[in-house]
């Protein structure tokens, strides 16, 4: 008699359907696996949830809508920043406001990305406003609240697009939101003197001498600072070769000084911007020079953009009785013109 053995098989099967009624239809939902709701190391965190919809999303033409705790607890996306090139002035910089979004507590924070190239290649806004690879996130009021801040270290004559994410901690950083876009400006400067030599003629002693004509600036720059014209002279006073002597620079008012040399400042005026002011000590009136020192000063300035600048500057000069004779008497004078982009 033989033992009989009987095998018994048993088969293992997984049903499923998507959870539905007649008004709905789950289309995406699962359960995982547990564990830890939150890990973390010196270079990473982790956050895990089980038992929720993972990840799907309905979207319109101007909202998506994410489901799941972690997309649920994002902050709001934020709306497009405002950009401002200082009214088309700026050249290497943009003026930029976030736009909150509705994220209105005071511990959101934002980071801001900027790309001249329609963010192919990406970059964000340091705390100096300068920019870097990595973002950078801030609160509004650090971001400058509603005076924003500036980005700094552009490029001229280039289109920026820039947008905006927020977070309020960990895991509930949002998208970046719509860009804004705004272009900085070719710098420019121009800048001209005339005559290019003057004579004072014959200094007779005691008396106050004007060249026979006045020196004639034009200036003109799309800095948002402005900029200056700066003067200085090589012999800081009329010098005279033959007889080794020097007819003082000075600040002062010739009428009352034994002998001196100096520039007086005049006639400024700009089509528009501005405005053109003549610096200290160039800023008399009659006889009242500045001198003309061997390191450059400011003679004419402007703390914004100018358009169609002009000014004028009148060379005086007075000897004195004591003054040695000589026809070599000179001074070179040296402008430069400088903008404040």
């Amino acid at each position: 008699m033989h033992k009989g053995f009987t095998a018994l098989l048993s088969g293992a099967f997984l049903l499923g359907a998507f959870s539905s009624s007649s008004n709905y239809q789950l289309q995406d939902y699962g359960v995982g696996s547990g564990g830890t709701n939150s890990a973390q190391s010196a270079t990473y965190k982790l956050n895990a949830n089980t038992g929720q919809t993972s990840g799907g999303t309905a979207s319109g033409g101007t909202i998506t809508s994410k489901s799941g705790q972690t997309q649920a607890r994002q902050a709001n996306v934020p709306n497009a920043p405002t950009l401002g090139n200082g009214s088309g002035t700026y050249s290497n910089k943009l003026d930029c406001t976030i736009n909150k979004g509705g994220n209105d507590a005071s511990d959101y924070t934002y980071s801001i990305a900027i790309s001249s190239d329609n963010f192919v290649t990406t970059l964000y806004v340091q705390a100096d406003g300068t920019l870097g690879v990595t973002p950078v996130y801030r609160s509004y009021v650090a971001w400058g609240g509603a005076t924003g801040s500036q980005i700094i270290g552009l490029s001229g004559n280039t289109t920026y697009k820039v947008k905006v994410n927020a977070m309020q901690g960990t895991f509930t950083a949002s998208q970046y939101g719509p860009a804004a876009s705004s272009n900085t400006i070719n710098p420019s400067l121009s800048f001209s003197v005339s005559p290019g030599s003057i004579s004072l003629g014959s200094l007779t002693p005691g008396s106050v001498i004007s060249g026979g004509s006045n020196l004639s600036f034009t200036f003109a720059t799309n800095a948002a600072s402005g900029g200056a014209i700066y003067v200085k002279g090589q012999y800081a006073g009329l010098f005279s070769t033959a007889a080794n002597y020097t007819i003082s620079a000075v600040n002062a008012d010739l009428t009352t000084q034994g002998q001196g040399f100096g520039l007086r400042g005049s006639g400024v005026s700009q089509t528009s911007g501005g405005p053109l002011v003549i610096a200290s000590p160039f800023n008399g009136s009659s006889n009242t020079v500045g001198a003309a020192s061997s390191t450059y000063q400011q003679l004419v300035t402007s703390g914004a953009s100018v358009i169609g600048g002009a000014a004028n500057a009148v060379v005086l000069g007075k000897s004195s009785f004591n003054t040695p004779s000589a026809g070599d008497y000179q001074e070179v004078l040296t402008f430069v013109a400088a903008a404040n982009f």
